[in-house]
């Protein structure tokens, strides 16, 4: 199925090629390729809007997600028969965000991967607003992860760190 990536901010430069790869990896890895799934970039005025009007947050963020299906447990996609209607959903990254918040030595490229992962778990039904949905969306995210690492040699580690389980 589908992958759409799109880069609709100007204010980071990077390699949008390589943010199509690591998200068509992730996909095979987490075996949802039968569902359609975009990938759009914004900048900080955008994403601060969508959060602001989606989740009632009124500041920039680096990820977020919109599910297009309902998934009653957390990993287990519903059987959609009909392929046009295979369409897990959109992820948005806060590109200059997600810059402005990198920790020293952090690359781009590298953490790119881990919010694709996050917003793809949070399509897929996982969430993270108790202890235990985030020990669950955590574990997921290391398992993907670790995965990850091992074919691209990177060193990716979950978004979620002690104390993010409350929204």
């Amino acid at each position: 199925m589908t992958l759409v990536v799109k880069n609709l901010q100007k204010v980071v430069n990077f390699n949008i090629g390589l943010l199509e790869n690591h998200a068509m990896l992730l996909r095979r890895l987490m075996d949802i390729t039968s569902f359609d799934l975009g990938v759009v970039c914004y900048d900080n005025k955008s994403i601060h809007k969508l959060n602001k009007t989606y989740r009632d947050v009124d500041e920039s963020t680096d990820v977020l997600a919109f599910p297009f299906i309902e998934v009653i447990e957390p990993g287990i996609l519903p059987f959609i028969k009909d392929p046009e209607e295979r369409i897990l959903g959109d992820i948005a990254l806060g590109i200059p965000y997600i810059v402005e918040n990198l920790e020293e030595n952090e690359k781009l490229e590298e953490v790119l991967p881990v919010m694709v992962t996050h917003g793809i778990c949070h399509l897929i039904g996982y969430d993270h607003e108790d202890e235990v949905q985030w020990q669950q969306m955590y574990q997921k995210e290391l398992n993907i992860l670790q995965k990850f690492n091992d074919q691209t040699g990177y060193n990716c580690k979950p978004l979620l760190g002690v104390g993010h389980f409350i929204q």
